[in-house]
């Protein structure tokens, strides 16, 4: 099993969109419940830290490898594709850090405002301002991917985080929906072997 370290640094904004379960008061507008729940959009660790979840990174990894459908060598027509669904594992929060490499908290997201379709759906009749918590490039965290197929070397690994950090993006309005949020690059990249 190969151990995967790397450090990935955005490029563009990062806006969350966690769904808020919290039903509005009485007599409580649409706006005013906006208003007053926009930072529970946000993922925060008992002390404070802005996180994504595990499964933002694993997703992007999936849509990458669908998007890219690289064929594997002497596999005749495979992809990637399936190896990246059953053969990868990211299960430690992304902990998300500024651009000076202190942990991101609330106080560094703004509410972005923006007129969006009411049913969530491109084109939808009727459009409805919702806040979008935001953090500003450039934002960064580190990530850790197991990797338990033997197919997927460093190479293909790389190939397949620089594709989805350019066409792919994390959190709400990124450039996997046609958005141009959650772009990264990525540094530092490590592989090691380690027991299973």
């Amino acid at each position: 099993m190969l151990l995967c370290t790397c450090k990935l640094i955005g490029i563009s904004d990062l806006m969350f969109g966690k769904h808020v379960s919290e039903p509005k008061k009485d007599d409580e507008t649409h706006d005013q419940h906006e208003e007053r729940t926009w930072q529970q959009k946000v993922r925060v660790t008992g002390d404070g830290q802005c996180y994504l979840q595990p499964f933002a990174l694993k997703n992007c990894l999936e849509s990458a490898a669908r998007w890219l459908a690289l064929k594997i060598p002497g596999e005749r027509s495979k992809t990637y594709t399936k190896r990246f669904t059953s053969g990868i594992l990211v299960v430690e929060k992304l902990l998300l850090s500024n651009g000076d490499g202190k942990p991101l908290t609330m106080d560094k997201v703004d509410p972005v405002s923006i007129f969006v379709p009411s049913d969530g759906k491109r084109g939808g009749p009727k459009r409805v301002p919702r806040i979008f918590p935001t953090i500003y490039a450039p934002w960064s965290t580190d990530a850790e991917i197991h990797i338990f197929d033997n197919k997927i070397v460093k190479d293909v690994l790389l190939r397949h985080l620089d594709a989805g950090g350019k066409f792919i993006g994390f959190g709400s309005m990124r450039v996997e929906n046609g958005g141009i949020n959650g772009r990264f690059s990525v540094e530092n990249l490590e592989v090691n072997e380690i027991e299973a």
